[in-house]
């Protein structure tokens, strides 16, 4: 009673994709003991139905058969995703659920758990025969790919590359969430296929994933530029979007429900590096003595590479003292705007600082 309580138990944590390596294997030895055990697979079958029952994600056919195929004969699993190492001599109408089984692992990591939405389309577009990464914990990977980009890659998701970027440019697919630090070059662009859209960077650093609210694709630049655009293989018209480029901390949404780009402000702004080798911004500069806000805002602007403008030129006859060296943009706009009764707003990629102003000094 025991190992059914165990297996019961790994089966769950495995179908919830929270299961590790170890545990992983001691799964599939304890189904390898019971694989003639009529009444434990019908236990696991009602697991799997129960657990599964309210999805709407299906196992793409040539997956499922595939993996069927590798279970009976007992060859490693697609995509080295799971290497049981005892699974023999299995029979079809008993194990053929254990193919839905791998399934839901393989829909986890191959689909993109993150996605609401189905991504088996996304995977028609995957070439053949190129190396992936699976992040199979729980916390973030670091990738280094061969051209010396780092990726890192959120738990649960994959990145399927040609590990020498052959070809004119460096194309890799995501399904998940990663962030991006491309090592620059000009000659070869790199390319980011990520469900419907493709960011396309010479050097930067960006994160790619989805808001889960809404479903929203995301792309946010943290350095340099980057441009995305719709990838035609999905588009059901043959009316192009235009595609969208964004700076520092600016971010864009893409709803393909309507084929529409949105850009905005990150949520939350960093300071932009000064030059490629200095990664951090000297906030000394930010401690202000009876400063007008033109001279404020001019500083802001350089510090965060986000325009701010005024809705009243007076504005800019405001003065202001203090210091807002270690508070964040926002937090500081909000300090400067009580002190000079005034407020702010953002509109798109821009913030607008509202209010009556102030006479000359």
């Amino acid at each position: 009673m025991k190992t059914n309580n165990r297996l019961h138990y790994l089966l769950d944590k495995y179908l919830n994709g929270a299961i590790d390596l170890i545990e992983q294997d001691e799964l599939f030895q304890l189904i390898e003991v019971k694989k003639n055990d009529d009444l434990i697979l019908e236990e696991i079958e009602f697991d799997l139905n129960d657990e599964t029952q309210d999805s709407t994600v299906s196992l793409p056919p040539h997956i499922a058969e595939d993996i069927i195929r590798k279970i009976l004969t007992s060859e490693p699993a697609v995509n080295q995703i799971i290497t049981p190492k005892k699974l023999s001599r299995f029979t079809l109408n008993k194990w053929a659920m254990a193919a839905v089984f791998i399934g839901v692992i393989v829909i986890t990591y191959f689909v993109g758990a993150q996605l609401k939405d189905k991504q088996s389309d996304f995977a028609t577009i995957i070439p053949e025969n190129i190396e992936f990464k699976i992040n199979n914990s729980n916390q973030v990977q670091i990738l280094l790919l061969s051209d010396g980009t780092k990726v890192y890659l959120n738990p649960g998701s994959t990145l399927h590359f040609d590990h020498l970027f052959k070809g004119d440019n460096r194309e890799v697919y995501l399904e998940g969430e990663a962030f991006f630090n491309v090592k620059k070059n000009p000659s070869k662009p790199f390319l980011v296929y990520y469900n419907n859209i493709v960011t396309k960077v010479l050097g930067t650093s960006f994160r790619v994933g989805t808001n889960k609210l809404n479903g929203q694709l995301v792309v946010e630049v943290k350095t340099g530029r980057v441009q995305v655009f719709e990838n035609a293989k999905f588009a059901k018209t043959n009316n192009k979007i235009t595609p969208v480029i964004i700076t520092p901390n600016q971010k864009v949404m893409y709803d393909k429900d309507v084929r529409r780009f949105e850009t905005a402000i990150v949520g939350h702004p960093e300071p932009v590096a000064l030059n490629e080798e200095n990664s951090i911004v000297d906030n000394k500069a930010l401690y202000f003595e009876h400063q007008k806000l033109n001279n404020v805002f001019d500083l802001l602007e350089k510090h965060y590479l986000i325009d701010i403008t005024v809705e009243n030129a007076a504005i800019y006859n405001c003065v202001f003292t203090g210091d807002i060296s270690n508070l964040d943009l926002f937090s500081a706009l909000k300090i400067i705007c009580i002190t000079t009764n005034a407020d702010y707003e953002i509109n798109g990629t821009k913030i607008l600082i509202k209010g009556k102003g102030c006479n000359l000094q």
